[in-house]
């Protein structure tokens, strides 16, 4: 057992016979070292304890302190609802005891769940009433924190650089006074870090940066003084960053080594991911690739091994965990990428980018477990087969990966993988992206064109040669944040679109995609449609001719307006195996899971209702819902998170496969393209994604729906056989 744990058992031993405020304050000093230690939910529950205990008593000042320390608990679990009401009904209470000093610190936590709703303004304004009240209260150690929190908004916000300046200096004249202790230690990294953003923004560079690297020296000299190694781990880290910035490697590597070492003594996995992180940044500036490689690799395995925990217990933690997932995961593929470029034997180039495809199928997988906020990626993962293993002849994957200066175009053949390198940087291809899906659903216009033009230059045109020396019909494209909000299909090489050559599919993932044909025998269908305004959508007269013309191919069940009802939805799925679940239907992604819906007539069907409602087929052997068909759903322009939803529809829901809409588009033309896609689909010889292939080129060739904001939104996302 832990120095730490041990104390906490005794502690919670001792409070049993202690009396109500002696117990209160043993709960509050449990819950201090369980907050530290990043246990939130229990941190929690033990200063709800102390604050029970000290309501026994008549000790205000003591209960108010209490619920200024709950609400920064709450707050650093991310339950700023609850850390919001608990901190204003403190505040209230330290105000009718006209006690400063709880006020300052009621006020300073208030601050941070403003910062954290996103309010920088007004949490600038309580900052600064957090400093005046600890100036006026003498408590020294709150006037650096609240000083040093409102000049990072200041920093953040293009803000009065000088007030910024000032308010370091003031926070780092408080914090010289305070008696040696962890806090201080803390208040000097702080004060640290803010010289350094404000050195990043003015003209000051060479005049702060030294005195930054002396204040970090000095927590990192008090961190070892007390035997705090986690803090002392962060103070060299930092200075080893710093070192970095200034182009010292080998001091920063020296330094970055002392702290993955301390978070190792400490057990600090949540720390030593970034100082591994670090050590590979610095080695790569050094040319040391194959050192810098390792390191990677062990920040990557130290993130994944500690993402489960901390999204459960931290939400601070699990943010942070997140933000940094991209940029990490990303450079290891970087990488990765430029080292296969120096291999001269097959296997061992072929084997390098494999590791760099996968290590950003690691991202993607936990982008969307981010956005779901379930394991239903995991349930799936658990299912399915390496996509590679099963690529037939005339279908290729094309994984695209966007970096900061190229994109690199990963095309996986049955002969193995191909690499091709664009130089663009990934900010020109983002804007580029955005301007083709704005310009493509704006039917009396071809400014598309020209970005349909680019795009084919940038993501098709190097694949030219080897599509075609492979007979190439079917593209499977795995697409990055950016690129799952346009249709590929719709991309031009100056004569006509994509889709005219290929069939085009999409997947979020190779890992997530079960590509299995869809067995035509016995197809059993579940017909769900709206024709009349309800909840305030518009009416989709069409969707009565869309549901009668699958009907008269397939047979089914068909509930259409009144009938289509939420719980006759859940029922039929429950009680019946069926292969394929068409909604006709106004539908919605949004950038958060919670707000994307399909609708019925009496209500919404939500993302996790969905799950509910068909996910339970996946568990049936080898009979999952085959395709889930959406004919009117729609995503923002401009909003890769949502298309994120969108594309992960398939596997939210538990189908194999899913047809949906980037954009709603013109009823009538939804609901003929939707129809002769099913009609396509009967023959045995096409594969689902050919079925679409051949309704879009159909629209493309009539003059009403030639233009590709008709045909284009459509999306055969995961399995296309």
């Amino acid at each position: 057992m832990s120095t730490v744990l041990l104390w906490l058992f005794l502690c919670s031993a001792h409070v049993a016979t202690a009396d109500p405020l002696e117990a209160s304050r043993t709960h509050a000093q449990t819950a201090g070292s369980l907050q530290y230690l990043g246990k939130f939910p229990q941190s929690i529950e033990s200063y709800r304890q102390a604050l029970a205990l000290a309501e026994q008593g008549a000790d205000r000042a003591w209960q108010v302190l209490l619920q200024g320390q709950l609400g920064g608990a709450l707050l650093a679990a991310g339950q700023l609802d609850e850390a919001e009401t608990v901190l204003r009904n403190g505040l209230a209470d330290a105000q009718d005891l006209d006690d400063a000093g709880l006020q300052a610190s009621l006020t300073n936590n208030l601050a941070h769940v403003l910062k954290a709703r996103g309010d920088a303004a007004a949490a600038l304004v309580r900052f600064r009433e957090a400093v005046a009240l600890a100036k006026r209260a003498g408590t020294p150690a709150l006037l650096a924190k609240a000083s040093l929190s409102a000049a990072g908004i200041l920093l953040a916000s293009g803000g009065d650089v000088g007030e910024a300046e000032a308010l370091i200096g003031q926070a780092w004249e408080a914090t010289s006074g305070l008696p040696p202790s962890r806090r201080k230690a803390w208040l000097m990294l702080g004060n640290a870090k803010h010289l350094q953003e404000l050195a990043s923004i003015s003209s000051k560079n060479t005049e702060v940066l030294p005195v930054a690297a002396q204040r970090l020296q000095s927590a990192a000299d008090l961190a070892d003084t007390l035997g705090d190694g986690r803090t002392a781990s962060h103070a060299y880290g930092s200075l080893g960053a710093l070192y970095e910035q200034q182009g010292q490697y080998d001091e920063a590597l020296s330094l970055t080594d002392t702290a993955v070492f301390m978070t190792q003594q400490v057990h600090a996995s949540e720390l030593r991911y970034r100082w591994e992180w670090q050590q590979g940044r610095i080695l790569a500036a050094q040319g040391k690739a194959l050192q810098a490689l390792a390191a990677y690799r062990r920040a990557v395995v130290t993130l994944q091994s500690i993402r489960a925990e901390f999204t459960a217990s931290n939400k601070t933690v699990a943010a942070t965990l997140r933000e940094d997932a991209s940029p990490l995961f990303l450079a290891l593929a970087d990488l990765l990428l430029r080292q296969s470029e120096a291999e001269q034997a097959r296997a061992q180039e072929q084997a390098l980018l494999r590791e760099a495809r996968e290590t950003v199928e690691l991202l993607k997988t936990t982008e969307l477990q981010d956005y779901f906020q379930d394991d239903c990626v995991a349930a799936v993962r658990s299912r399915i087969k390496e996509l590679d293993a099963t690529i037939v002849p005339g279908t290729a994957v094309l994984y695209p990966i966007t970096l900061s200066d190229r994109v690199e175009l990963l095309l996986s053949l049955p002969d193995g993988l191909k690499k091709y390198s664009v130089p663009v940087a990934s900010k020109a291809l983002v804007d580029e992206v955005h301007l083709f899906r704005q310009r493509l659903e704006k039917r009396t216009t071809r400014q598309y064109l020209k970005q349909a033009r680019q795009l084919y230059e940038w993501l098709i045109r190097p694949l030219e040669q080897e599509l075609a020396s492979h007979r190439i019909d079917t593209l499977v494209v795995v697409p990055g944040p950016a690129l799952r909000a346009v249709p590929i299909a719709a991309l031009h090489d100056g004569t006509d679109f994509l889709i005219r050559r290929y069939a085009v599919a999409m997947t979020p993932s190779l890992r997530l995609t079960d590509p299995r044909p869809i067995r035509r025998e016995n197809i059993n269908l579940l017909l769900n449609g709206l024709t009349e305004s309800v909840q305030g959508f518009p009416p989709l007269v069409h969707v009565s001719s869309e549901l009668d013309a699958i009907k008269d191919l397939y047979g089914g069940k068909v509930y259409r307006d009144k009938s289509y009802q939420k719980a006759v939805v859940q029922q039929e799925l429950a009680n019946e195996e069926y292969s394929i679940v068409h909604f006709a239907t106004h539908g919605q992604f949004s950038g958060k899971v919670r707000d994307s819906f399909i609708l019925t007539h009496d209500g919404k069907i939500d993302m996790d209702d969905l799950e509910e409602y068909v996910g339970v087929s996946w568990f049936r052997k080898d009979n999952p819902v085959e395709l889930l068909t959406l004919s009117a759903c729609e995503t923002a322009a401009g909003d890769d998170t949502a298309a994120l939803g969108l594309a992960s529809i398939a596997i939210k829901a538990g189908a194999r496969s899913a047809l949906a809409s980037l954009w709603s588009i013109n009823d009538q033309a939804s609901s003929e393209l939707v129809s002769e896609f099913y009609v396509q689909l009967q023959n045995p010889d096409v594969s689902k994604a050919q079925a679409l292939k051949l309704a879009q080129v159909g629209f493309l060739d009539d003059l009403r729906y030639k233009h590709p904001s008709y045909w284009a939104p459509f999306l055969l996302i995961g399995n296309w056989l």
